[in-house]
């Protein structure tokens, strides 16, 4: 049973990047901050490739940057409220730094979305209103995040039992493991 539940997570991380109103579309991101503080965001969920690597987009002077920058090891959570299921994911972060890769993935941003990456001030920035925000033109701080997963919980609520699976990644295999809820 533990296969059809890894399949099932697979499947639900694909739709995701396909569909916009897909609950695990959404996530949130932990990082630790140079403090060792954590700090949780909302990111969007863009690609997964067959080995399980996830990516999302960001401002390349984001904090997010730096933190993986000082300490690569993140969290991240998905949530379906609908299905009472919770993934949680252990994995590494790297910021893709291919400028090649960069490119490719730049030019298939719709414009209306490129401005996300051109504001003239970065990220966090404080303004005087949500109106104050200049772009560049003809630039941008585009950088992309890949998460490499180690670890993924699976926690599924419901009667008469809970369902909570543990699969951990050694080598190049998935090894699954029940636990209590």
């Amino acid at each position: 049973m533990t296969g059809i539940i890894f399949s099932s997570i697979i499947k639900d991380l694909k739709t995701a990047t396909e569909s916009s109103d897909h609950p695990f579309r959404h996530f949130t991101l932990a990082t630790s901050s140079t403090d060792g503080t954590p700090r949780m965001r909302t990111v969007v969920l863009r690609d997964i490739d067959d080995t399980l690597n996830l990516m999302i987009y960001t401002d390349k002077r984001s904090k997010k940057t730096t933190h993986i920058h000082d300490h690569n090891s993140v969290s991240l959570l998905f949530t379906d409220a609908k299905r009472f299921l919770q993934i949680s994911i252990l994995a590494k972060a790297e910021i893709i730094s291919n400028n090649s890769m960069l490119q490719t993935i730049w030019e298939q941003i719709p414009q209306k979305s490129r401005k996300d990456y051109s504001t003239q001030l970065p990220p966090g920035q404080e303004i005087s209103n949500p109106a104050a925000i200049d772009y560049l033109e003809g630039a941008h701080f585009f950088s992309a995040i890949k998460f490499t997963p180690h670890h993924i919980e699976y926690l599924r609520l419901k009667r008469p039992d809970h369902i909570r699976v543990a699969f951990k990644k050694e080598y190049n295999d998935w090894n699954s493991s029940y636990l209590v809820p």
